[in-house]
């Protein structure tokens, strides 16, 4: 072979070489692409992608991850969190997308009270992910982390439990927060409140029932809240959140008096927001109380952005009082104009239990809860009351449901007793036995308990009577002059 024959072999070959090595190292570098989703097609975000123990890529929101190929075969093991890691191995370079599915991991389970009855409303947490139980207790979480899970509804004790990532149903038992509270005034925030905290350092006491806005109209607390401003409800007598900081630093639970439609000074500044008595063609008033109309959106807005505030600034729960309409007289009813007209059994029965579907839809995302208080007289009475206020109707929506259950406001022949305001524990102890037997739900019942006419035995009787039941009270004086000696000590 001469010589240019074989320079020319040898040029041959080196390009032949160079080729190869070339397509073999283009091969190397070109990347492919993986697709992680999961069982239900979704794709998988910040899922991670392994090789040999090394972090080769992340999934973006679309679930998709860029990958070099560099050697003939490749175990690929991909994770992400709330899902079952998959391991995949690839013997050569994949020329089009590489879908993995990773199974979620699914958290079933059923929250119930300690009778073994549904609580709804829970949210359940476990690793990123969160749901809610519904009327039956049930709960699925998908995409849930072995670990801790927390359960939590407003007004009731939170729960921690922890899941080992298998099949099957949790049963989670949640109990009530059982408040024993007395009421303080708004006055009484403002110039007395270190006597209620050195009333709860010495007594059973361990909430307190604060008064946001009162029957009288007045917002007590530093408000910003611009209809108050107007009408100069704004007494600015206390700063709220800083009252809630000194009660929570004594771990007491803060529970927020806010009267709705009695507000007098609204409905004669802002006549179009009150009932209109046709009789004067100015706002409704019967014995010194002037009402709101519930059936007006802006009177209803007046009181549910108080409610927003002052859960903002710290209260546990929002107490609404006189969420009703009046109660009068036929004849007297016959004279009052509503925006929604006629004022039937239906709108009553339905505007009171939607007004407070709305306050837990605004203040549960805030974390506090909703609570009404409701006549005593109608945890045993089915109707309406004539007022709006349904036992069961409004017990389906809130998370607290307080009737008051004053013996003094009880007639003759209530319980069988001649006079009932002389038999306290009885009167109590019954009408709260009518009411736990037509709850449509487990929600907490706290019932006021009269703290006014009466001795400190007297009292006593009442709180023993709740409790008899293993419920929570509040204690009602108007002034705030509470019965101590009545109070357990610590």
């Amino acid at each position: 072979m001469s010589r240019s024959t074989q320079f020319r072999l040898l040029v041959a070959l080196t390009i032949v070489w160079i080729a190869w090595a070339g397509w073999s190292l283009l091969g190397q570098a070109t990347p492919y692409e993986l697709r992680v989703l999961n069982d239900i097609g979704d794709p998988v975000v910040s899922a991670v992608v392994d090789v040999g123990g090394t972090q080769m890529g992340t999934a973006g929101e679309n679930g998709r991850v860029q990958m070099d190929w560099d050697r003939s075969s490749t175990v690929l093991e991909v994770s992400a969190p709330g899902h079952v890691a998959h391991t995949l191995t690839l013997a050569e370079r994949p020329e089009g997308v590489v879908d993995v599915v990773l199974n979620a991991r699914v958290l079933r389970g059923r929250v119930v009270d300690s009778d073994g009855g549904p609580v709804g409303g829970a949210v359940v947490t476990a690793g990123p992910n969160s749901a809610i139980s519904d009327q039956e207790g049930h709960f699925s979480i998908r995409g849930a982390e072995p670990g801790p899970v927390v359960l939590a509804r407003p007004a009731w004790q939170s729960v921690e439990l922890t899941w080992d990532g298998g099949v099957g149903e949790v049963r989670a038992e949640m109990t009530p927060f059982t408040a024993r509270a007395v009421h303080v005034s708004g006055d009484a925030v403002a110039d007395r409140f270190e006597e209620f905290l050195d009333m709860a350092r010495s007594t059973e006491l361990n909430s307190l029932m604060i008064d946001l806005k009162d029957e009288h109209g007045i917002v007590w607390y530093r408000t910003e809240n611009e209809t108050a401003i107007e009408v100069g409800a704004n007494w600015d007598s206390y700063d709220l959140k800083a009252v809630v900081d000194r009660a929570h630093a004594e771990g007491l639970y803060v529970i927020g008096r806010l009267v709705l439609f009695n507000d007098p000074i609204a409905a004669v500044a802002l006549p179009a927001l009150s009932i209109i008595d046709t009789t004067t063609g100015g706002p409704f008033n019967r014995n010194g109380q002037y009402f709101l109309d519930p059936t007006d959106s802006d009177a209803r807005s007046y009181g549910l952005d108080l409610a927003a505030e002052a859960c903002a600034l710290g209260v546990d729960e929002i107490q609404f009082d006189y969420v009703r309409f009046p109660d009068a007289t036929s004849d007297v009813w016959a004279n009052m104009r509503f925006d929604s007209q006629p004022l039937t059994e239906e709108v009553r029965t339905t505007t009171v239990p939607n007004l407070l579907a709305e306050a837990v839809n605004i203040l549960h995302p805030m974390g506090c809860a909703v609570a009404a208080d409701v006549f005593g007289y109608l945890t045993t009475d089915k109707s309406d009351g004539f007022i709006g206020q349904n036992w069961e109707q409004i017990a389906s929506v809130v998370d607290v449901v307080s009737p008051m259950v004053y013996p003094s406001h009880y007639g003759e022949g209530w319980f069988e007793k001649e006079n009932p305001n002389d038999h306290p524990a009885e009167v109590v102890s019954g009408a709260l036995a009518d009411g736990l037997e037509r709850l449509p739900r487990s929600v907490v019942v706290r019932p006021w308990l009269q703290d006014f006419g009466y001795d400190d035995s007297q009292v006593r009787a009442q709180i023993e009577s709740a409790e008899k039941y293993g419920l929570g009270w509040m204690l009602w004086n108007a002034k705030s002059d509470v019965s101590v000696t009545a109070l357990a000590p610590s």
